[in-house]
């Protein structure tokens, strides 16, 4: 919802600051004196082109910024998230700068974003109809989610079937497709993969095998110091170097002194027990090294095929994975994938077999689906020509189309639908989109809008110039009309509609008043915001032109008191249907 817009140096604006509120926004004015203008820098900041030659003139930059409040409106908070666009509990501001070079900056939220982002953004904002392009309504890709949604549940239903059963068929096609490749390709890749198969076989690896190895060719690279070490440390506990007595014998000597002075002094008793303990650990270790020693030639592989098995493991390595548990499990995966190549004539067969069956049930859901679509588009048609009736088009020929194509196993259905219209006798109905004039089309989207209610989550909607060629009691009905849109959905809509009906005006929650001065030479335009007398004033210049008379006042004075009488009924309608 659009709480605010700033407009700086747009064509004739140059500062335009206004606040938008929940329900009916009018905005009124004589002819030529920018109310669209206003519409034109709204679309701005929606994501549609900018030109620089509307920058105002003797200014290099204009400005348009929106604050809208998206509180609740789940799907364009997710696609805000998406954009990385920080979250500012539910209010979105969008800047669209554009300089006399062509160079747009747009912005959401402080963050820079594209332009397509921004466009992106916006056609979840707001629905603009009228002259302007920003019609959610009219892009064809949204005509069978709304007729759908017209048929209400049991085509939910049916959608739902038909989207498991397309996701299956997919699958099952993609599995397929994959096992008929060029048999020359599928030839190449199981002999690839035998030979793979083998080279991994054959070197027979075990898990933990390369960390032994590396462990054994460290000490085969260091065995002279090695033996040279250990050797020393046996000397030193069991031989005699230099004269002097080994270790153990030093120790042996040591024990016995101990063990005589014990018998004198009992204190030493103590220290007895620690030298034999002592002792003892030296003489295990002492066995520990010279078998150590013994063992040496036998435990020690040559260092060629050491080094030979570790060049094999890194070479499979590169190939395979990063350690053997890796190329191990390649290994597994490739038995199964030329498993699936060795069986693939059966495979396929099991797999067309599954697939037909799926199709067959698709099929009979589609087929379904399309007698539901069928009928919601007679319903759908009778609604839309007697909505438009109301408006002044009663001639008017309206065609929901729904083509059905047996070949495509969508997941959405096998179903196009499009909206068609013909406004003149004698002329085939046409795309919405290509309705000449700005008012029927406003007409139109405003049946479309009456008829969908709630269903439609946009909650912001303009028209511009709703009011061509209709009057009298077809411009009430217009009036209110879009009156009841600002109470469905539940919650409420707010609707911003530029008009020249008095009837329209009169229903307004909030009415603003456009109009051009000449300030020092420059034009301006200026919106002003009314309050009750500027509203009568302004509904007495809408009736009487340019004079006001004390008629004019009091048929203004009485059609907002009806707009009141009638807002007052839709009102408690409405909260009887909620209650």
């Amino acid at each position: 919802m659009l709480r605010n817009l700033v407009v700086n140096n747009y064509a004739l604006i140059d500062h335009l600051a206004v606040d938008f509120s929940q329900g009916l926004n009018v905005i009124t004015g004589e002819t030529g004196a920018g109310k669209s203008i206003v519409i034109d820098a709204l679309t701005l900041v929606l994501g549609n082109r900018g030109n620089k030659n509307n920058i105002r003139q003797g200014e290099s930059r204009m400005t348009v910024q929106g604050l809208f409040d998206i509180s609740g409106q789940n799907k364009l908070i997710e696609k805000c998230r998406v954009f990385g666009i920080p979250d500012e509990e539910g209010q979105l501001i969008l800047t669209r700068e554009l300089d006399d070079r062509g160079r747009n900056v747009c912005r959401a939220n402080g963050l820079i974003i594209t332009v397509s982002q921004l466009k992106s953004i916006g056609d979840d904002l707001m629905d603009i109809h009228g002259q302007h392009e920003h019609q959610s309504l009219f892009k064809r890709e949204n005509h069978r989610e709304l007729l759908d949604a017209f048929g209400a549940a049991d085509n939910a239903a049916y959608r739902k079937r038909i989207a498991d059963y397309a996701s299956d068929i997919k699958k099952i096609t993609n599995q397929i497709d994959e096992l008929e490749k060029n048999e020359r390709e599928l030839e190449r890749e199981k002999e690839n993969l035998q030979f793979e198969i083998a080279e991994i076989d054959n070197a027979a690896l075990k898990i933990g095998e390369d960390e032994q190895l590396e462990e054994e060719k460290r000490m085969l690279e260091n065995r002279e110091r090695l033996f040279s070490g250990v050797s020393r440390a046996y000397e030193l506990l069991q031989g005699e170097t230099n004269g002097q007595h080994s270790i153990l014998d030093a120790m042996g000597m040591l024990q016995e002194d101990i063990s005589e002075t014990a018998k004198i002094d009992s204190s030493f008793e103590q220290k007895l027990v620690i030298i034999d303990g002592v002792f003892s650990e030296m003489e295990n270790l002492s066995f520990e090294i010279r078998s150590y020693l013994e063992d040496m030639e036998y435990n020690l592989g040559d260092l060629d095929e050491i080094e030979a098995r570790l060049g094999i493991i890194d070479r499979l390595k590169r190939k395979y994975g990063p350690d053997i548990t890796e190329i191990l499990a390649y290994g597994d995966e490739i038995r199964s994938r030329l498993k699936d190549l060795i069986n693939r004539d059966e495979h396929l067969q099991a797999y067309y077999q599954q697939l037909k069956q799926l199709q067959n049930q698709y099929l009979k859901v589609s087929e379904a689906l399309y007698a539901l679509r069928v009928k919601s588009a007679n319903a759908l048609k009778s609604a839309l020509e007697k909505e438009l009736s109301e408006l002044a088009m009663e001639k008017v020929q309206v065609e929901v189309s729904v083509q059905h194509d047996t070949t495509r196993f969508s997941s959405s259905g096998q179903d196009t639908v499009e909206f068609l219209i013909s406004v003149n006798p004698g002329q085939p109905p046409k795309p919405l989109g290509k309705v000449a004039s700005g008012g029927e089309i406003s007409r139109i989207m405003l049946s479309i809008k009456s008829i969908f209610g709630g269903l439609d989550a946009i909650e912001t909607m303009v028209f511009d110039e709703i009011d061509t060629g209709i009057s009298g009691r077809t411009a009430q009905v217009v009036a209110e009309k879009i009156q009841a849109l600002t109470v469905t959905p539940p919650g409420g809509r707010q609707i911003i509609c530029i008009t020249h009906l008095p009837q329209i005006a009169a229903m307004a929650d909030q009415h603003f008043m456009v109009e051009k001065r000449t300030v020092d030479d420059s034009v301006e335009v200026r919106f002003i915001p009314l309050d009750e007398k500027g509203k009568k004033e302004e509904l007495s210049r809408m009736l009487g032109g340019a004079e006001v008379t004390r008629k004019t006042w009091e048929h203004a004075q009485e059609m907002l008191e009806l707009s009141q009488k009638v807002k007052k009924s839709k009102k408690s309608k409405e909260n009887k249907i909620l209650s």
